[in-house]
């Protein structure tokens, strides 16, 4: 197998990993476990995971304390806060439809980049967008009369709140390792979200072993394998197509919760799926690589350092 088709593979791999997350989220709301529960497990199961492997792979996690400082609050108020809204809005949606809603992210980036004077606007990108609105209204439909509005803006809340991550990603994420800023984030949001589940009592451990089980798969699929096989990829085969790989996410999402949880879509949800697939890949063949079609927040720093 050569260096692209293990790359391909890995990146592949790395997106349904991350397609797991709400899969899981559902099982684990199912079994007993509250939102709370779950991204404090997550965040903490994970950052330990990640602070076990800095060193065997050779990687140092110093950094200066203004660097910490940025990156506590990046997972706090950015990545805690895209996880919260995208965890709740699965109480409301099906697991297909909120990972459609997220999906839009990098629509949201085109747009923040355009009104902020970062990118020019060009007829392809235009198009790409135009695409997306289409996607979205196939999607929710005219009206919302048979879906949660609170859950689509819950879903849509954790894509504008991702874009605008991503968009001061770019300055902060510069000279420090993905995988290094990947654990000091994910370690901020874990003492958060444990000190405030803590204070609050809502920390559920008496699961069934299917919770556990679900909690572990968060962890495990839905975040470590996600990060890791995204960064193994593009070491293989570069940031870009890497990145277009990682758009089979949502559609793997669906086929999943359609195999696993017996979901299903209407036709007309269905091609609204892929003209916003469609969409993200126009944005990614069309523009620089400013915008990253990732589910961790952190490969975005690697695309700055490599172009």
């Amino acid at each position: 197998m050569n260096q692209q088709h293990l790359g391909a593979l890995l990146v592949l791999t790395s997106a349904t990993g991350f397609a797991t997350l709400p899969i899981f989220i559902k099982i684990a709301y199912t079994a007993g476990a509250n939102t709370l529960t779950v991204l404090t497990l997550r965040f903490m199961l994970a950052a330990l995971f990640l602070w076990i492997i800095l060193r065997p792979l050779g990687i140092s996690p110093n950094i200066t304390f203004k660097n910490i400082i940025k990156l506590s609050l990046m997972g706090i108020v950015g990545y805690g806060s895209m996880s919260f809204f995208f965890a709740t809005s699965l109480q409301y949606l099906s697991a297909s439809l909120a990972e459609m809603l997220l999906f839009t992210y990098p629509v949201i980036v085109t747009i923040l980049s355009f009104a902020m004077g970062h990118e020019q606007f060009t007829w392809p990108k235009g198009i790409a967008l135009l695409i997306c609105i289409v996607g979205l209204f196939l999607i929710l439909g005219v009206s919302l009369t048979n879906i949660s509005q609170l859950g689509v803006a819950l879903g849509l809340g954790s894509a504008i709140v991702y874009s605008c991550y991503i968009m001061i990603s770019k300055s902060v994420l510069k000279n420090i390792h993905s995988l290094v800023a990947t654990t000091y984030v994910c370690s901020a949001a874990a003492l958060v979200f444990a000190a405030y589940t803590w204070k609050t009592d809502q920390l559920i451990l008496t699961l069934p072993t299917t919770g556990w089980l679900a909690l572990l798969g968060i962890a495990l699929f839905g975040t470590i394998v996600g990060i890791l096989g995204f960064f193994a990829g593009i070491s293989k085969m570069g940031v870009s197509n890497a990145s277009i790989i990682s758009t089979a996410e949502p559609v793997i999402a669906v086929l999943l919760s359609v195999l696993m949880l017996g979901e299903h879509l209407t036709l007309l949800q269905a091609v609204g799926g892929l003209l916003i697939v469609t969409s993200i890949l126009v944005l990614q063949l069309c523009t620089n690589p400013t915008i990253e079609l990732a589910k961790s927040p952190y490969q975005l720093s690697d695309s700055v350092k490599k172009t």
